[in-house]
């Protein structure tokens, strides 16, 4: 065969001449998270509960459009392109139903990349799961199948988001991203990717909701994957891989005591429950929960606040009609009523928290669970399936694989899972810029070194003056790769995400 229009060869990319490569990228395009069809803000309520007749033909851009783009990107010294894609896009019509004119428009789109030499890795986006949970990723469906009511996250706090906020215009800044800490995150994030453990009557259509959740999203990246490889002229030649899937997340997964914040959870604002609280809530209870801000100097406590649901429940209701989607749901698994209550972590009758350690132990082993655990085990085991999905039908495809968020990364350094195609792609972002939507040329902070034990007290890890600042930044992304060889191995390190914010000082 010919030589591959890019490789990788230890730490470095190097093209079909042997040449060493140097990506140059950006993300293509944030628009992609939100339908075309209807083409709404996200402030806007109307039509949003109706995402399985949305279509986004058109997103990134028009195939007329997209000669505009690629042309400047390519005049500003871009040359490799993260193609933003979700798995709603896909299959937003229900499980199973692809959406083919829109990978045929994702297949035109990709062929005029090709046309402007740009190097493509294809990114199953997700964040805090879905457009329904206040981001973007998931279809709607895979909230019903989970047994979720995103009618009722609003009045339970279950997720923030834009359009059913009570305030659109007032929606806070960054709020969004507290979802991963809010209910519907924390019980979708557990499922999906230890379901079987900890949520063993979760049966649908036979199986564990977590193999259910998995195999459909596995699925839908294999279908697209199988239709850009049956157009003949785009795999290796401008797909040059496949990145896992976003900032994946554990929900309560090694989770201590869910009544009590963990230390490792750095972001709070605004309402900001304990997982106990935001299952309370969740089953229509009211809890006086604190509230948190981020000034100044940081983030810090501002006050509380009643989050009364007045008994409406994020829960499907016991006569919810399964039959919308074509699956059937185990008797065992009952509608009506909190998973967690019916897994004997609390009694909804006294409203007693019964197993606060529920989630800290693997239920069979009894072994500790910590992040790092999550990750070398519950993710691994995703992140395997999908290279082998990918891998048997896009040949020679380099893989991204991107852990979660700032933790360890899996220790693969010679193991089976060392593959010479991996590439290590974690993301950056400065916490204080990004929170604060100002750059700070007074104090900032060695977040990463904070996260990996390096300092007696947080105080002595906060950086003075610009210089000291810059530097810090440098020295936490150097840290990051080095960490990566470390733990992956001996591979290129890829920022997939990494900058400040569009709208800074707005």
């Amino acid at each position: 065969m010919a030589p591959l229009r890019l490789r990788v060869e230890g730490r470095v990319f190097r093209d079909s001449k042997n040449r060493e490569v140097t990506l140059r990228g950006i993300n293509c395009a944030g628009d992609s998270k939100n339908p075309s069809t209807p083409d709404l803000p996200s402030h806007l309520l109307e039509h949003f509960f109706e995402g399985d007749d949305v279509s986004f033909v058109g997103r990134p851009f028009s195939v007329d459009e997209a000669h505009v783009h690629f042309s400047r990107l390519k005049r500003f010294g871009y040359n490799t392109l993260r193609y933003i894609f979700t798995w709603e896009a896909v299959e937003h019509s229900g499980p199973g139903r692809y959406d083919e004119e829109w990978i045929q428009h994702t297949i035109q789109v990709l062929r005029i990349a090709k046309d402007y030499g740009f190097y493509i890795i294809m990114d199953p986006h997700q964040d805090v799961w879905s457009r329904f949970t206040g981001g973007s990723g998931a279809p709607l469906w895979t909230l019903y199948a989970v047994g979720l009511d995103p009618h009722k996250f609003a009045a339970t706090q279950a997720a923030m988001v834009h359009s059913t906020s009570k305030d659109p215009a007032s929606y806070p800044k960054m709020i969004w991203s507290t979802n991963y800490t809010r209910l519907a995150c924390q019980v979708l994030f557990t499922l999906f990717f230890a379901g079987r453990d900890f949520a063993p009557k979760a049966i649908i259509n036979g199986k564990n909701i977590q193999d259910y959740l998995q195999e459909h999203f596995l699925n839908a990246c294999r279908h697209l994957a199988q239709r850009i490889h049956e157009a003949g002229d785009l795999e290796n030649e401008v797909v040059i891989g496949w990145e896992s899937m976003n900032e994946p997340n554990r929900g309560l997964v090694g989770w201590s005591d869910l009544s009590t914040i963990p230390t490792e959870q750095k972001l709070q604002k605004g309402t900001s429950p304990t997982a106990w609280q935001a299952i309370l809530t969740g089953s229509g209870r009211a809890c006086e929960i604190d509230t948190w801000d981020f000034g100044g100097l940081g983030p810090y406590k501002s006050g509380t606040e009643l989050v009364d649901p007045k008994g409406e429940s994020a829960w499907l209701s016991a006569d919810y009609d399964d039959s919308r989607y074509d699956w059937k749901r185990d008797p065992g698994w009952k509608l009506g009523e909190c998973l967690w209550a019916q897994h004997g972590i609390w009694d909804p009758a006294s409203d007693q928290l019964l197993k606060k350690d529920y989630f800290a132990r693997h239920p069979q082993t009894g072994k500790k669970i910590d992040y790092e655990y999550f990750t070398n085990t519950y993710f691994m085991e995703h992140y395997r399936k999908y290279r082998v999905a990918l891998g048997a039908v896009h040949s020679y495809a380099i893989f991204f694989c991107q852990p979660p968020v700032l933790e360890i990364p899996p220790l693969l350094k010679g193991t089976a899972d060392d593959d010479p195609n991996m590439v290590y792609a974690p993301h950056y972002y400065d916490g204080v810029t990004l929170m604060t939507k100002k750059w700070n040329r007074f104090w900032n902070v060695d977040v990463f070194g904070l996260l990996r034990g390096r300092y007696y007290s947080p105080a002595f890890a906060i950086k003075i003056g610009e210089t000291a600042i810059r530097n810090c930044l440098r020295d936490q992304l150097s840290a990051m790769r080095k960490e990566g060889i470390d733990f992956m191995g001996n591979h290129p390190c890829v920022f997939t995400e990494i900058g400040i914010p569009y709208d800074m000082d707005d």
